[in-house]
């Protein structure tokens, strides 16, 4: 079978699930074609837009609490389910559908919903639509389409919002989080062994994530810093510019604090194993990759496609939501100083409903893909 994904440029949170199911069919045996989504459509405007919007939300998450939640109605879904019809973009889209033909497009951003399915009925092409809730807890309305062949989402708060915004019970599923590949492949290790590999010392260490844009802050140190906190933090990403420029002062400052820096690194998981927590923005990839390894993650800046993480971690205990930066220091060093509170963290993640397969996942999209297949197009030869 050939599958077709689609990312949008807007950060890491939809590229890469997009690699790592590309990667598991891949594996099982399957092609795949791994594309931009408003590039199919010939859209580098609003791809610009796209991108660039993003990234300035990141800058500012106190305009993106306030921004997306009034861009997310039904009423913005039906200008694009408008434009999906009425715009260069089905001829585009045909022309990219002709010379790729996938058997199943698979696309981890909530446009499969106002874009990708009206197109493709309307263009009357004979091929499964599936979206992945890339930001596992809530697909925004944008994405809420129940003629979906199916929309799959990892937990069950995701799914129960879903179904009260709209979203028909039948074409829901829960699957599992899609692992990248080096992440599906590592061996969990544990937290001493993790430090002396990657040079550490042995305390209480916290893992900052800036995520892909490495977009942050030197805040939460300086609180550290002001408490005089014997911890060890480890900062991951790439860092921005303006970021760049308040470490490097933090650095000046505070040269003896145990900060350590290593940009992007392909060994998350090592980091992952060292920390006791990890915590930063909410993004989704991030969060579910400390919670594969059973680490606590504290969100410090909640976006809005995130904000059911706090109904989520209110029921699973596995993780907290805060953003003032003196409550986190202030549930880090409580959570540091209580061996009960972390043994009762133990147990949450072993009650922890979730499952971390990308090949399991890529499993059930082909045999969702061929009875789709089947049945609603009445292909009887799928390979």
């Amino acid at each position: 079978m050939h599958i077709a994904l689609f990312y949008v440029d807007a950060g890491k949170g939809h590229l890469t699930p997009a690699q790592a199911l590309s990667d598991a069919f891949i594996r099982l045996g399957h092609t795949t074609v791994v594309d931009d989504l408003f590039s199919a459509c010939n859209a580098p405007i609003i791809n610009w837009m796209s991108k660039n919007n993003w990234r300035f939300l990141l800058h500012f998450p106190r305009y993106e609490a306030f921004i997306n939640p009034k861009a997310d109605t039904r009423f913005n879904a039906s200008i694009i389910r408008f434009f999906s019809k009425h715009s260069h973009g089905p001829k585009d889209f045909g022309q990219w559908f002709d010379k790729h033909r996938p058997d199943c497009i698979v696309v981890p951003h909530f446009l499969a919903g106002a874009l990708i399915q009206p197109m493709v009925k309307h263009l009357g092409l004979e091929v499964p639509v599936f979206e992945y809730a890339a930001d596992v807890v809530f697909t925004p309305n944008l994405g809420i389409n129940s003629e979906l062949d199916k929309l799959y989402i990892c937990t069950e708060i995701g799914k129960e919002l879903a179904i009260k915004q709209g979203q028909k019970e039948e074409t829901i599923s829960l699957c599992p989080f899609p692992l990248k590949t080096e992440m599906m492949f590592s061996q969990p290790l544990e937290k001493g062994e993790a430090r002396a590999l990657l040079g550490l010392e042995d305390k209480f260490t916290v893992l900052l994530n800036l995520g892909g844009e490495g977009i942050g802050t030197t805040d939460f140190l300086e609180a550290v810093v002001k408490r005089g906190l014997d911890w060890q933090i480890i900062t991951v990403g790439n860092l921005s510019p303006s970021t760049k420029l308040q470490y490097k002062l933090f650095k000046e400052r505070n040269p003896d604090f145990r900060l350590h820096t290593p940009g992007f690194v392909k060994n998350i998981h090592q980091y992952i194993c060292a920390c006791d927590v990890q915590a930063g923005k909410a993004g989704a990839n991030s969060l579910m990759e400390s919670l594969s390894l059973k680490r606590p993650f504290l969100i410090s800046n909640l976006l809005y496609a995130a904000w059911p993480t706090t109904i989520f971690f209110e029921r699973r205990k596995v993780g907290w939501v805060e953003n003032s930066v003196p409550k986190q220091v202030d549930i880090l060093q409580q959570y540091s100083l209580n061996p009960e509170a972390q043994q009762a963290m133990e147990e949450a993640f072993r009650l922890l409903p979730l499952t971390f397969d990308s090949d399991r996942f890529a499993s059930m999209i082909i045999d969702d893909a061929k009875e789709v297949l089947r049945t609603k197009y009445k292909r009887t030869e799928i390979a």
